[in-house]
């Protein structure tokens, strides 16, 4: 087995070759050979792998490669992200020049890693000069100013006495950056200036040794010691190293540097590196080893945290009542499955945008597509978008107000564009380079770049993102650390999904393909049209989102026992999403293939066709949700409220509040709902019991505060905003409400830990800013139990008006019938239960679909009219919401 290790520099690469077998793995083979760092990418990238070849001989094993490379790059993808150095290698900026190597070589499988090249330089230095000091600062001098900080002989790239970016390249000096000043360019244009006269090289300029090349070399000195200073002196090195191809003429700035630095009264000593591309070669090896390993470490880490299923590939047809997990829509169009039908597809186009979803996992996609296009024998380039985000910094500077500081759920929608997350130079220079066969840009927001090619979209849906999220697979937008899985979702769900949301809406009339990623090795795929020819054909008739499932501490058993195709090894199920479109996905079908994609797609195909009168008033958000929350043979839920209008738009930045109604789908005779308060409240003694329980851990009698009600089938409880309630032990809720989600303020838990064995948040400022205390006694009966009444009534049935509170924008009925009904939608979008009942036939003209007991189902207000058959004698009841016509 043979180990390569590659130095990059801005005028040469030099390649070595060590036997891993031999006990001291000394180099041999060593090949260098100039390179032009201005040149194209697939030039620069055919230099260094014409390198890697040469060397090898016939029948060599390759263990792995070290590529020592200058900065700035993104060394763990092996992504270019050089730009704003005087143009040295600018041309790869965006490059995933590890993929572009192992294509170019054909070594697919040896592991190529990067490094910085004076990261290299100091492990090299530290380790064959013998150094031991506490802290040294090592500088590479050449076609750019490398650097490099250790701590007890640790490379460090965080550190409170260094530069935020971990290096100095980048800080400012002399009206411009360290990188002009201290580099090979600097030299030859300062002589220039001085003289007048142009000159070919450092080395030129020392051996003229006369008054005006001397006194620039002083000056480069000068200037090094008056920059380095600050830093030397906070950071408290000890000893500078200094290489690099610059580092040669240390005759002629060393004194001037070091006078200046001892007029500074700084000391340390100064090593001079005579063997720096040796050691980068030796170290370039030894560093590939090590992040080899650790990368594989991280690869074979689960990519979800789940214990529910994919999405099949292919479609599942219930012939019983069973409730159907994966339903679906027939689409009239081919969906195609795999990355090699997908690379078939792509294969002849010159230039490629893969834009999509946050949470997809692109370095997996991309490797499967390459690995598609390189058997084709195609001369593949990737770009990654990812190169133009702005720094982590300054992305945690613009969110930060959104954040809402420590809160451990809530932040404040995010108003910007997902453009504001990236540097608009370097979207500019991100350019493809058209002598190879194939560019393809990717990455969340692609499209931002403005290349001129195929448009392909890749959707994830949102509970698989989640799933990602707990794995630690995915990660936020321009977040290198990996944060804790609420802090996660809560920058997504104020910050992400928003932006994300409006660029999805853009892009739908320009797509030209659509993939859906969840199974990362296998994706299924349909061309745009077709696409958005089945989103026109799903606002015909009825529909049915995809739901997921919850487990919760408070969670019960009733999902398990009526919906067999669950997990049923999961502890409980508290949730199921039945339909809250931000989250829900829609399943499309064509032959017998399942693709899935965001709900919301069909709200910005046309919202008016969707919510007919109330597209006016909530646009592209869809106005209501049903979930359920399953408490059998489970616990209560917290003891909660939700915020105002006023408190959730100007804390949150959300339009509309969180509304909800108690619809008892299922319980025991023993079942409760806690609704209002006490007639006797003390709100100040309320208070300080939840405060003190909170402080103590210790349980309180709630019921001498919240006041608790039977519940029976079929009830609907009424839960407008600032309204304290919980769900009892023994019910199956099928909760009505507006669409936000999740703001709930707990006040009282039950003390209690998650299923994760933690504290779950309290929330009792937000809690008592909202809460109505008038909402009490008698009152809670008469107004918050809804009085349900029969509106109409007819040869088979009758219909049931279930009046929601003034408060609610939205209106619950009930149609309870034998055999088949017919129902006007009278321009409004209903969302629709079978509650009582096997199996239900529901269609509009030709468009018909079955809905089983217990599913949620759609019909969009550009359906006029629909029918409902239920495929039984036995009578069937069916919940009907919509928003009211006072409200649009």
């Amino acid at each position: 087995m043979k180990k390569i290790g590659i130095d990059v520099g801005g005028s040469h690469v030099t390649v070595s070759v060590i036997e891993s077998n031999t006990v001291k793995e000394q180099p041999h083979l060593v090949t260098r050979k100039e390179i032009n760092s201005e040149e194209k990418p697939t030039v620069i990238v055919a230099a260094i792998s014409s390198c890697i070849n040469e060397i090898l001989k016939e029948g060599d094993v390759v263990d792995s490669v070290g590529i020592a490379f200058p900065g700035p790059f993104n060394y763990e993808k092996g992504v270019s992200e050089i730009f704003g150095v005087g143009g040295k290698f600018e041309t790869t900026f965006g490059l995933h020049m590890q993929q572009a190597l192992k294509n170019f070589t054909g070594l697919k499988d040896v592991p190529f890693v990067f490094a910085n090249d004076a990261d290299c330089f100091a492990e090299g230095a530290y380790f064959r000069h013998k150094l031991n000091s506490k802290r040294t600062v090592f500088l590479t001098l050449g076609t750019g100013f490398g650097s490099a900080f250790m701590v007890d002989g640790d490379l460090v790239k965080r550190h409170l006495d260094i530069p935020e970016t971990g290096v100095f390249y980048n800080q400012p000096f002399l009206d411009t950056i360290a990188d002009a000043c201290f580099s090979t360019r600097w030299l030859l244009a300062e002589y220039k200036r001085i003289s007048g006269e142009s000159i070919q090289s450092v080395k030129a300029i020392a051996d003229l040794n006369n008054e005006i090349s001397n006194g620039v070399f002083i000056n480069f000195g000068t200037n090094m010691a008056t920059f380095l200073f600050p830093w030397l002196e906070k950071f408290g090195c000890e000893e500078l190293v200094i290489g690099g191809n610059i580092s040669r003429a240390k005759a002629l700035f060393m004194p001037a540097l070091t006078e200046k630095l001892n007029s500074l009264k700084i000391k340390l000593n100064i090593v001079f590196c005579e063997n720096a591309e040796q050691s980068i070669l030796k170290r370039a090896t030894i560093i590939a080893g090590k992040k080899h390993k650790l990368q594989m470490e991280k690869t074979i880490q689960s990519k979800r945290k789940t214990t529910q299923p994919l999405l099949p590939v292919n479609a599942v047809e219930k012939t019983n009542a069973a409730y159907n997990v994966f339903p679906s829509l027939k689409s009239n169009s081919e969906i195609f499955v795999g990355f090699e039908s997908f690379g078939n597809a792509i294969a002849k186009q010159k230039t490629i945008i893969i834009d999509g979803f946050g949470g997809v996992l692109w370095e997996n996609f991309r490797n499967h597509l390459n690995s598609v296009l390189i058997g084709k024998k195609l001369n593949v380039l990737w770009y990654d978008i990812d190169s133009c985000l702005k720094s982590t910094s300054e992305i945690e500077a613009m969110i930060k107000p959104n954040l809402n500081g420590d809160d451990p759920v809530f932040g404040k929608r995010y108003l910007g564009e997902l453009s504001d997350f990236f540097d608009t130079d370097k979207l500019n220079l991100l350019q493809p380079d058209t002598t190879a066969d194939i560019c393809i840009l990717y990455g969340t927001g692609a499209s931002l770049a403005n290349w001129k090619g195929k448009a392909i979209y890749v959707d994830v849906p949102k509970n698989e993102i989640q799933y990602r999220m707990r794995a630690g697979s995915a990660k936020n937008i321009g977040c290198k650390d990996t944060l804790v899985y609420s802090q996660i979702y809560k920058r997504m769900y104020f910050i992400e999904w928003p932006v994300l949301n409006a660029h999805k809406a853009s892009l739908l009339p320009k797509i030209d393909f659509i993939v859906d990623e969840q199974r990362i090795d296998e994706i299924t795929w349909m061309q745009g049209s077709d696409f958005r020819s089945a989103l026109d054909l799903m606002l015909e008739g009825p529909l049915r989102a995809r739901p997921w499932f919850e487990a919760g501490v408070w969670g019960g058993q009733w999902m398990k026992e009526h919906i067999n195709d669950l997990n049923q090894d999961e502890v409980n199920y508290a949730w199921s999403f039945e339909l809250i479109t931000p989250e829900n996905g829609i399943v499309l079908e064509g032959n017998n293939h399942l693709l899935e994609v965001s709900f919301d797609f069909l709200m910005f195909q046309d919202n008016k066709k969707v919510l007919g009168k109330a597209a006016a008033r909530f646009g592209n958000d869809f106005p209501i949700r049903f979930d359920y929350l399953d408490t059998f043979d489970g616990g209560n839920l917290s003891v909660q409220c939700h915020p105002r209008p006023e408190y959730i738009e100007a804390n949150f930045g959300e339009k509309f509040t969180q509304d909800e109604t108690y619809y008892i789908l299922d319980c025991t005779d023993d079942a409760d709902v806690y609704l209002g308060f006490t007639e006797d409240i003390n709100p100040e003694e309320f208070k300080n019991a939840l405060i003190e329980s909170q402080e103590k851990s210790e349980a309180i009698d709630i019921e001498k505060y919240v006041l608790k009600h039977k519940a029976k089938k079929h009830d609907l409880f009424l839960i407008p905003n600032g309204t304290i309630h919980a769900s009892g032990i023994n019910n199956m809720v099928l909760e009505i409400s507006s669409t936000p989600y999740i703001f709930t303020f707990k006040m009282y838990d039950w003390v209690r830990p998650g299923l994760d064995g933690k504290p779950r948040p309290i929330n009792l400022e937000h809690g008592f800013k909202n809460v109505y205390f008038d909402r009490k006694g008698e009152r809670i009966a008469d107004e918050f139990i809804s009085k349900q009444k029969v509106t109409e009534e007819f040869e088979n049935g009758r219909k049931v008006s279930l009046p929601t509170h003034e408060d609610h924008f939205y209106a619950v009925d009930r149609y309870e019938f034998t055999g088949e009904i017919e129902i006007e939608t009278l321009g409004q979008c209903h969302i629709c239960m079978l509650v009582e009942g096997d199996i239900a036939e529901v269609g509009a003209g030709e468009n018909t679909q079955i809905f089983k007991y217990a599913e949620t189902f759609v019909i969009p207000a550009n359906v006029p009219k629909y029918k409902i058959n239920h495929k039984s004698d036995k009578k069937a009841f069916v919940v009907v919401s919509y928003v009211k016509d006072s409200w649009c």
